[in-house]
C-alpha cells in the first residue's frame, strides 16, 4: 500500500507551494509593500513623473521582480474628477508614493465648458 501523504502537501509533479504575499509590510529586501488605493506620483516615486499624476492603485504586480525599492503596479490614472481615464503598469518606488483622498465630483456638479456663438 503506498504512504499515505497529508492533505496540504505538494503535489508530486514538482511544484513547489510558495507563501501566500503578504499585501501590507515589507518585502525581505525592506521595500514597503504598495496598498491598493489613491496616490499622487511625483519625481519622488519616479523620475518619469515631472508633471505629477493621481493614480487608483488596483494591486502590486508581485509576480515581477524588481529591483530593491522598487515596485510594479497595476493602476489607473485618475482625471480631474475623480473618473478611471487610462489603465497602467508603472514602475514606481513605494517609499515616493503619497497616499491622497480623491472626492469623486457627482455628474450634476460638473461644469462643462460652454459651445457657444
Amino acid at each position: 500500500m503506498p504512504a499515505q501523504r497529508p492533505a496540504n502537501a505538494a503535489a508530486s509533479h514538482g511544484i513547489v507551494p510558495r507563501r501566500a504575499a503578504n499585501p501590507t509590510g515589507t518585502r525581505p529586501d525592506g521595500t514597503p509593500r504598495v496598498a491598493p488605493g489613491a496616490y499622487l506620483l511625483t519625481r519622488a516615486a519616479s523620475p518619469q513623473f515631472s508633471q505629477p499624476i493621481v493614480v487608483r492603485v488596483i494591486r502590486e504586480l508581485v509576480e515581477r521582480q524588481p529591483y530593491d525599492g522598487w515596485a510594479w503596479v497595476d493602476c489607473y490614472v485618475l482625471d480631474r474628477h475623480g473618473d478611471a481615464t487610462v489603465k497602467r503598469q508603472l514602475f514606481v518606488r513605494p517609499d515616493g508614493m503619497r497616499p491622497v483622498q480623491v472626492r469623486p465630483v457627482p455628474y450634476a456638479e460638473r461644469h462643462r465648458a460652454k459651445v457657444g456663438w
